[in-house]
């Protein structure tokens, strides 16, 4: 049995045969199709997406469903569309299997005489991308983005002693020189503009 859990449940009337999962592996697309008969699990990387064909049944009385009060097509397509762009939990009871999914549109048609949907529906696995950074400073520009976390100094557990600075300025003394030249020159020119 296939359910989709968000705000609202929803659980396919009839168990498709079979799920593919595609986008497995590294960078290479591919398809990996699983009959739900078979009760196989599935191991390695988590797909990209999770796509499967369904039908809807016409007829209520119909001795292929597996839901209690499911109210037809319709009402079905109705609850689908109240989870489209939502993320939701899709559980796959015959793999035991459980994922954050996003729903999409399901693409389909009626047919027969009792005017079952027989439709096909692909959902993308959701991932949370969450900007996160670790700063020990604080002064952070944008708290509701970034996760501050302060980090203790490490102590010293090496037994070496820190080298004693040797009192030399990061600028040269002649560049000083200059620098207090300008600065008097600045200073006598404006004591002559004010006349003192």
């Amino acid at each position: 049995m296939i359910r989709l859990q968000g705000k609202y449940r929803l659980t396919f009337p009839v168990t498709p045969g079979e799920v593919e999962f595609r986008g497995y592996g590294n960078e290479v697309e591919s398809t990996t199709t699983i009959a739900l008969l078979t009760n196989n699990r599935i191991s390695g990387r988590r797909p990209k997406s999770i796509a499967f064909e369904f039908i809807l049944p016409g007829n209520l009385e119909s001795p292929f469903i597996e839901v209690e009060g499911y109210q037809g097509p319709r009402a079905w397509l109705a609850g689908l569309d109240r989870l489209t762009g939502a993320e939701v939990l899709l559980t796959i009871d015959e793999l035991n299997l459980a994922w954050n999914v996003l729903v999409g549109p399901c693409d389909g048609r009626f047919s027969g005489k009792n005017v079952d949907f027989h439709g096909s529906i692909e959902l993308p696995l959701y991932v949370k991308e969450e900007f996160v950074t670790w700063s020990n400073q604080t002064q952070l520009l944008s708290p509701e983005k970034v996760i501050a976390k302060q980090q203790k100094a490490r102590p010293n557990t090496s037994g070496k002693k820190a080298k004693k600075s040797t009192g030399q300025s990061l600028v040269a003394s002649d560049i000083q020189a200059i620098q207090r030249d300008r600065i008097d020159r600045k200073l006598a020119s404006l004591n002559r503009a004010i006349g003192t």
